[in-house]
């Protein structure tokens, strides 16, 4: 019998054209943004930021919200777009 597996699933989102382009300026310029679960808290999340070409190994910088099931795409979005307005003025 296999054991079933706990996990913290991501909540579904769909986000919209303009969020989808914010997203798209930080994968072609190597700014990574991603969810990061909080370890046995399951539905909560940090957000982890890396600037810069992979480096096995990196560390993300964390930001120091605590975002929920509701929060954490819109927060996620409006992260992206924070970059993508920085350095497109």
């Amino acid at each position: 019998m296999r054991k079933k597996k706990k996990g913290n699933p991501m909540p579904n989102y769909y986000p919209t054209r303009n969020e989808l382009d914010w997203c798209k300026y930080c994968i072609d310029n190597n700014i990574r943004i991603s969810p990061i679960g909080i370890k046995e808290t399951i539905g909560k999340w940090k957000i982890g930021i890396n600037i810069g070409a992979y480096v096995k190994g990196e560390k993300p910088h964390v930001a120091p919200n605590i975002y929920d099931i509701d929060t954490i795409w819109p927060s996620y979005y409006k992260m992206c777009k924070y970059y993508y307005d920085k350095r497109k003025k």
